[in-house]
């Protein structure tokens, strides 16, 4: 699949500051997503239709989201989201941590978190430019045609003296949902494409599977 990247080179001016002293740490592996009768993906990434430069930004905390809509017509299991990105790696950065992010849906719009996760997960550069997170264990269903917002929160980078740089993967053209930040919690979370010809949108799969 061809790599199309850029939109919004994050910088990560992080000091390291673990948010709960017993926080689970999970790291990453490679995962390969292989569809079947039982395990389905859905991708936004498929109207594909010409670059668009965007702004570059600088935040601590940032959280990133994109809509997801149930696409079958009975209830379904969300099982992992999978994101796209160009890393930089700096030497010895050792990686940086991560969370989950699930959010309803109020008039439209991100509302609340629908999820809080005890764990936060450790991205080094085995992972190179694919990022699976797996959901399963939360139980999430969504009844037919339900949507809700999905993404990750960056938290911290391991070695708090070096900075990472990376580019968050998107597709241009037709964006089937606007991408959305938060710079933090206790803000709403900011509009940042469109849905119109000429925008862009974060990259992403969801893995889901249909429930009886």
């Amino acid at each position: 699949m061809k790599r199309i990247s850029f939109l919004l080179t994050l910088w990560l001016f992080l000091s390291f500051e673990s948010n709960s002293q017993d926080i689970k740490v999970i790291e990453l592996e490679p995962v390969e997503i292989i569809p079947s009768d039982q395990i389905l993906v859905y991708s936004n990434f498929s109207k594909i239709k010409k670059r668009h430069e965007g702004p570059a930004r600088t935040h601590d905390k940032l959280s990133i989201i994109s809509g997801f809509t149930n696409p079958s017509d009975g209830k379904i299991q969300i099982e992992g989201i999978e994101l796209f990105f160009n890393h930089k790696w700096t030497v010895n950065s050792e990686g940086f941590y991560i969370q989950p992010v699930v959010v309803g849906v109020e008039n439209g719009l991100p509302g609340q978190h629908l999820l809080g996760f005890s764990e936060k997960y450790l991205v080094t550069s085995k992972l190179k430019d694919r990022l699976y997170i797996d959901l399963s264990s939360q139980q999430l269903e969504l009844v037919p045609h339900q949507k809700i917002f999905l993404g990750i929160r960056f938290l911290e980078n391991v070695n708090p003296e070096v900075q990472n740089k990376f580019n968050v993967t998107v597709i241009f053209g037709q964006a089937d949902e606007p991408t959305y930040l938060q710079d933090s919690l206790e803000n709403p979370f900011l509009q940042i494409s469109s849905t119109s010809s000429d925008s862009v949108g974060l990259k992403y799969s969801v893995v889901y599977k249909l429930k009886e």
